[in-house]
Parts: C-alpha cells; sequence; structure tokens
C-alpha cells in the first residue's frame, strides 16, 4: 500500500440529535450538524452551498439528489445508497463512506481531504479534476472509474478493481497498485513515473511505454 499519513477520522459528538426529516431544514437553512439521519429515502433535491458537518447517516438512499459545491465536514455514511449523486465542486474533508453504494456518483472538481473509502461500489465514479489528499480506497469496486487530471497527495488504493479506470494526466508517483486490479486502465504513460506495480502489472502497463515484451 503506498505511503499514507493516518487519516484523521470524523469528529462527531457521542450523542446526535435523531432527524429524518432533513430536506426542509437543507433547502431552507442550507445548513445541518449534529444529526443522526437514518433508515429514510432523501429524493429529488437540487441545492448548491449546502454545508453538512458533525452528522452520520446509516441506511439512508439519496434519490437523484444534486448538491454541487457542498461542504461536507466530519460525516460518516454507512449502508447508504448515493448513486448518481452530484457532489461535485465540494469540499469533503474527514468523511467516512463505509459499505455504500457511490454508482456513477461526481466528485469532480472537489477537493477531497481525510476520506476513507471502504468496501464500496462505486463504479463510474467521477474524480475528475479533483485535489485528492490523504485518502485510503479500500476493497472498493471502482470500474470504470474516472481520475482525469487529479492531484493525488497520500493516496492508497488497497484491494480494489480498478478495471478499465481512466487515469490520464493525474500523476501516480509512489501510488502502489499490487494489490489491486488495474488492467486496462487508461493513461498515456508519462503519469506511472515512480509509481509501483508488480511484475505482471509491469508487463500489462508497458504497452503505454510503447516497449514490446517477449
Amino acid at each position: 500500500m503506498a505511503e499514507l499519513k493516518k487519516i484523521s477520522g470524523p469528529r462527531l459528538k457521542s450523542i446526535l440529535e435523531e432527524n429524518i426529516n432533513i430536506k426542509e431544514k437543507l433547502i431552507n437553512e442550507k445548513y445541518l450538524t449534529n444529526t443522526l439521519v437514518r433508515n429514510s429515502c432523501l429524493e429529488y433535491m437540487n441545492e448548491e452551498r449546502v454545508e453538512i458537518s458533525a452528522c452520520k447517516f446509516e441506511n439512508v438512499v439519496f434519490r437523484e439528489c444534486c448538491l454541487r459545491n457542498v461542504d461536507l465536514v466530519d460525516i460518516i455514511f454507512e449502508n447508504c445508497d448515493l448513486s448518481n449523486i452530484d457532489f461535485s465542486n465540494g469540499s469533503i474533508h474527514r468523511v467516512e463512506f463505509n459499505n455504500c453504494k457511490l454508482l456513477g456518483s461526481d466528485f469532480s472538481d472537489s477537493s477531497i481531504q481525510e476520506v476513507l473509502f471502504k468496501d464500496t461500489v462505486s463504479r463510474y465514479s467521477n474524480f475528475g479534476y479533483s485535489k485528492v489528499k490523504n485518502v485510503k480506497f479500500q476493497k472498493c469496486d471502482m470500474q470504470s472509474s474516472m481520475f482525469l487530471e487529479c492531484s493525488f497527495t497520500y493516496v492508497a488504493f488497497n484491494g480494489c478493481d480498478l478495471a478499465n479506470s481512466e487515469f490520464t494526466n493525474t500523476p501516480l508517483k509512489k501510488v502502489d497498485f499490487r494489490e489491486n486490479n488495474i488492467s486496462d486502465i487508461s493513461l498515456t504513460g508519462k503519469e506511472l513515473k515512480d509509481a509501483i506495480v508488480s511484475p505482471m502489472q509491469a508487463v500489462e502497463l508497458a504497452r503505454f511505454l510503447g516497449v514490446i515484451v517477449k
């Protein structure tokens, strides 16, 4: 696994106020804090510049939600379905996604820092043009995901399926791919400078360097 600083986990109060009717609050106040939301469905939201801090979401379905320019700080998402959610241009710090569905989720043009993605299904997710710092992806299904022109600092993938994913113009220095599936990834070749791969992976990646392995 790549060199990674210890991730600062979400900072939550020991007791959170439980509330499942948060849509009106987010629309009217644009702010939510110190709240536990569970066993509910939040649907058809299209809001910008919402601030959510020190909250936990359990078994929550986000259906057709667009939260561009969102500010997420100290959040836990557990067993949630965030498929196709739009968090683009967001600020996402000290957040955990545990056992969540993130199919087609949009994190593009975001600042993502001190974040853990664990056991997520994140196929077709988009992280393009984002600044990703001290972030760990652990045992995630991320096939066909987009990491186009990202800035990576202390990023680790551990046991992830990254097949058919896009890393064009994202420097991968010190990123350790050895425990991950990177078959048929897309890049130009220059991104691989100082990346860490297994001998078998090196054979496949040689095609980007114009090398013929016999």
